[in-house]
């Protein structure tokens, strides 16, 4: 057996689903609660940027990132590690859902008019577009570089 075959033969079996699930369950029950207290604490209803859901993107979308890269990196890696915090913690802690509920009413005429006074003060059609992008494209090159330091803080390289 080579050494690069090495990892793959002593890996541990995943674990049972029995486990994981209710560890994701758990872990989203507290991803979540960790967004709300920071939609508490930084309420965007005052503010004409939803900075709080991109800060909460961004950030989720690094550590979701570093956890993958080390994981990578780290044939040990407990295999409910990654469920655990990506499905389970950072996809409730993230909250796509909530960047669309925010472009929505600032497109006229639409189904979402009435959303406009619930989420923060409306910007323009234009600010909203480069919201989106800016989170969809952001929250990207942030996983991106969550992988490239997690692979880096263990030792790995680029392949």
């Amino acid at each position: 057996m080579s050494e690069a075959e090495a990892p793959l033969a002593h890996a541990a079996s995943p674990p049972p689903l029995r486990l994981i699930i209710p560890l994701v369950a758990v872990a989203g029950a507290l991803g979540a609660l960790a967004r709300v207290g920071l939609g508490e604490l930084v309420p965007e209803q005052a503010m004409k940027f939803p900075w709080t859901t991109l800060a909460v993107n961004a950030s989720g979308s690094l550590v979701l990132g570093l956890v993958v890269g080390m994981a990578s990196v780290r044939p040990n890696t407990p295999r409910w590690l990654v469920p655990t915090l990506g499905t389970g913690f950072l996809s409730a802690y993230t909250t796509f859902s909530t960047v669309i509920i925010g472009v929505m009413p600032s497109f006229p005429g639409g189904a979402f008019d009435e959303l406009t006074g619930l989420t923060y003060l409306s910007p323009g059609t234009a600010e909203m577009a480069a919201y989106l992008v800016i989170s969809v494209l952001g929250c990207t090159a942030a996983a991106a570089a969550g992988i490239v330091m997690g692979r880096s803080i263990l030792g790995g390289t680029a392949e």
